[in-house]
């Protein structure tokens, strides 16, 4: 090599170094794959920060609902993820009294010109005698109302798992776990969130409800279901759908979806029969989206001890489902999300865990429910106190929440766009 040249060749590395540096401290939190790119967002949330749920307004808007808890303290609080980052966060409510739950925790719904959102208070001294709160937003005022309890029974027993949606004319449609005929006592069965002996059993319960909370119109939709899954609500052409976890009379606990069409709920169904006998509840609820006529719902099932995840997709309104796409097995523990893109493809989020670890998944499927590929989003805990993961969309990107239980709790966002 002529050695007038070496100089030369140090100073090209070095800058090719620095380049390469620079780059990969520019992708630091963002991953390309072959379609999709994910990008690792910040979070507005505190260090102290759990339960989220992130949700997407008509407009686009991308929202963030979390709690931050501080000795018996706890805080409500949302804020906008805007061109230059989140908003200041503010606060929605906050209590000593609240009931906080892994499995069961608040939401946060954008209407055309409201919002509105619900917590858990406890009511009585029992272990899981809690109320649903909801507080709606007055934009005239540009302050939340303060939180009213939307089921009026009066009765101390479990009342949760809510799913919200927003309708027009500010209306808001919730539906949720209403425990009214159990009477709860103290001894249990589940080893999860467990589940109550009692003379009566679980109902599903819905309603609409006006800008101050008012209920306009309310629903029993099924009168025995499983104790502590989450529910799911979404919107279709023809109305509110709902998806939940049933309880037969000899403890099999399939998914089932209702209708309101023509002004009528329909006779609830099951997606699919996968004939899941469980003795307590698994706390791992199904996940609905609907656009027009389509409909797709992921959920977890575990029959014969063998956990997987599936998708159903319908063109009908949910009035017929395909048969189901295994997304997971294995080593699957559920908790599922499902959106539907513009492209009209599917996003179905789940969790893979290994031992202790965990990591939170996205799957792309087809409208015709082919698998288009799969990707991490982040690592995460098995454990209870890792939560729930909670996705939403908007186009063809899909933000994803999560909680971080490595050091102090802290809520997570990612976001990933899909090119297909």
């Amino acid at each position: 090599m002529n050695i007038s040249a070496k100089p030369r060749l140090l100073q090209s590395l070095a800058l090719i170094l620095l380049a390469t540096s620079a780059n990969l401290m520019a992708v630091n939190s963002e991953l390309q794959t072959s379609g999709a790119r994910l990008e690792l967002l910040s979070s507005p949330a505190s260090s102290d920060s759990s339960l989220s749920r992130i949700v997407t307004d008509a407009k686009g808007q991308v929202w963030l609902s979390w709690v931050t808890q501080k000795d018996q303290m706890s805080t409500l609080k949302y804020s906008k993820l805007k061109s230059g980052g989140w908003s200041v966060p503010k606060t929605i409510s906050q209590g000593d009294d609240w009931f906080n739950n892994w499995a069961d925790f608040p939401s946060l719904v954008v209407n055309e010109s409201s919002m509105a959102a619900h917590w858990l208070r406890m009511s009585a001294d029992g272990a899981y005698d809690y109320d649903i709160q909801a507080a709606f937003f007055d934009t005239d005022q540009d302050t939340w109302t303060e939180g009213v309890t939307i089921h009026k029974d009066g009765i101390s027993a479990e009342h949760g798992f809510v799913s919200m949606q927003p309708m027009s004319n500010s209306l808001t449609f919730i539906s949720w776990l209403d425990g009214r005929e159990t009477r709860a006592d103290e001894s249990h069965e589940s080893a999860s969130v467990p589940e109550h002996h009692s003379m009566g059993a679980m109902t599903l319960r819905a309603g609409v409800f006006g800008q101050t909370g008012e209920a306009v119109t309310e629903w029993e939709l099924d009168n025995r279901v499983c104790d502590c899954c989450q529910t799911s609500a979404a919107m279709s052409s023809d109305g509110p759908i709902v998806v939940y976890r049933d309880r037969s009379n000899d403890e099999v606990r399939d998914i089932y979806i209702t209708r309101y069409v023509d002004s009528i709920w329909t006779q609830p169904k099951a997606v699919y029969n996968d004939g899941w006998k469980i003795a307590g509840c698994p706390v791992n609820g199904p996940d609905v989206a609907a656009t027009g006529n389509k409909v797709a719902v992921s959920w977890f099932t575990a029959k014969d001890d063998q956990p997987e995840v599936k998708l159903v997709l319908s063109g009908d309104g949910g009035k017929t489902f395909s048969p189901p796409v295994v997304v997971a097995d294995g080593n699957t523990n559920g908790r599922v999300g499902t959106v539907i893109l513009d492209s009209g493809n599917i996003a179905v989020s789940w969790m893979d865990k290994d031992g202790s670890d965990a990591k939170i998944m996205l799957s792309l499927y087809s409208g015709d429910g082919t698998l288009l590929e799969t990707i991490q989003v982040a690592k995460s805990k098995a454990s209870r106190r890792s939560g729930f993961p909670v996705i939403d969309s908007f186009g063809n990107t899909v933000y994803v929440t999560w909680t971080n239980i490595d050091d102090k709790p802290q809520v997570m966002v990612a976001r990933v766009t899909y090119f297909q």
